[in-house]
């Protein structure tokens, strides 16, 4: 049975939500992935979504979770299963929380292949438990500043317009 090609929308969070055509493999396996024949992406993807099919089927990729069972930096891991994780990681939260308040909780993340509902269920789940709260991570407030820097407002500026974008001005200038 020869490969598959279905149409799909790139997972990460970038303004520009690219549309993509990811190759299914007789196997069943996600295949070559490309930008979609539309005029963005026309055909062309980014390389970190272009190598999604050897990250995912690269054979050292966990896909269990692993419990550590010798002291931190020895390596020493043995697999279980989603709900024993869970649970583990549910009760160690509480555990915190009760020793030492729910502020001992600094929910650490970033929204890279994540939707506005995942990324909002973090902030839900964190202002539900009273965990502290941050106005980002570290690499969403950058990315913001750096984003909000070049472009001026996140409002999805068509990026095949960034190169006519200096109009009559010139080029930046950068006093340092």
């Amino acid at each position: 049975m020869p490969a598959l090609l279905r149409p799909s929308v790139c997972p990460h969070d970038c303004p520009s939500v690219c549309a993509l055509q990811v190759e299914v493999t007789a196997e069943g396996r996600i295949g070559r992935v490309r930008g979609g024949d539309q005029p963005y992406t026309d055909g062309v993807i980014c390389a970190k979504v272009a190598r999604y099919a050897e990250r995912a089927n690269h054979p050292d990729r966990l896909r269990q979770p692993l419990l550590r069972v010798g002291a931190k930096g020895e390596g020493r891991f043995t697999p279980i299963g989603w709900s024993e994780a869970l649970d583990l990681l549910a009760a160690r939260l509480r555990e915190a929380m009760d020793r030492h308040g729910p502020e001992t909780v600094w929910p650490y993340h970033y929204a890279g292949t994540m939707g506005l509902v995942q990324r909002g269920a973090i902030r839900r789940l964190g202002h539900l438990a009273g965990w502290s709260r941050q106005r980002e991570t570290l690499c969403v407030a950058l990315s913001d500043a750096g984003w909000l820097a070049g472009v001026g407002a996140k409002r999805g500026v068509d990026p095949r317009e960034m190169g006519d974008s200096q109009g009559d001005a010139g080029p930046p200038q950068v006093s340092l």
